[in-house]
């Protein structure tokens, strides 16, 4: 998705990265997707991202015709931008992983693990 913005990569994934570090763990592939999207559009709204850029954010969903792989399966993934090595796993329980594919940095960014219900507890009372 190329877009012109103000701040660079590098600061919307640090500031996203920061935003992300505050969020309660989720319960499935579809919440997670749902967060992961929801902070990123927050993050460049607040770096001054143009309206055109977060309305083309708000219309995106987890499926192959916007960029995801692996919908469907335990673990989906997503390039969080064409331009740089950074790939976001979504996993049927809700974990979320964040990591640099550069192949000369294959480092983890960030990890959210998901929701791990107590024996017994009902899914429908996720929050």
């Amino acid at each position: 998705m190329s877009h012109h913005l103000q701040y660079t990569f590098a600061s919307r994934l640090d500031a996203w990265i920061r935003h992300m570090k505050t969020a309660k763990p989720c319960h499935t592939q579809q919440m997670a997707y749902e967060l992961v999207i929801e902070s990123w559009i927050h993050v460049n709204a607040e770096l001054g991202a143009s309206q055109e850029f977060l309305k083309a954010l708000r219309r995106r969903r987890l499926c192959e015709e916007h960029g995801w792989r692996g919908v469907n399966t335990s673990v989906a993934h997503w390039d969080l931008d064409d331009d740089r090595p950074v790939r976001i796993y979504l996993h049927e329980d809700g974990s979320i992983v964040v990591q640099q594919m550069d192949s000369q940095n294959l480092q983890i960014l960030f990890t959210l693990p998901g929701h791990r219900e107590r024996s017994g507890e009902a899914s429908a009372r996720c929050a």
